[in-house]
């Protein structure tokens, strides 16, 4: 199924809502997210990553959190002038679904030892 097809929206709708329900509605996962995770404040631009440091960048082209087509362009026209960044990109998983598939980390791991050599 093609993901701006109707079963490809309603299979989204349906993951946003799990978020949502997930992350706001059950009050310790709500006082984790706000407490304990530090990312949410944090930033880490690509540009400021030094030339000889090597990114891997894995993203999920139907993501519910992020903006995934915004961040597929900025990745584009970084990769014109840094050969330091490396992406994957999935087009029919969404967010953090390499967590919970084997064959998505060994992408990844194929993927960091290649940029290793």
């Amino acid at each position: 199924e093609k993901p701006d097809s109707l079963i490809g929206r309603l299979g989204r709708f349906v993951n946003e809502t799990k978020i949502h329900l997930v992350a706001s509605s059950e009050l310790f996962v709500e006082f984790y997210l706000r407490r304990n995770f530090a990312w949410y404040n944090s930033e880490l631009w690509l540009e400021d990553i030094p030339l000889d440091v090597k990114v891997l960048v894995c993203l999920a082209k139907n993501d519910e959190i992020t903006n995934a087509k915004k961040i597929e362009r900025e990745l584009s026209r970084l990769a014109k002038s840094r050969s330091n960044i490396q992406t994957i990109s999935w087009d029919e998983v969404g967010h953090a679904h390499c967590i919970s598939n084997s064959d998505r980390w060994s992408e990844i791991c194929d993927s960091v030892i290649k940029m290793e050599q």
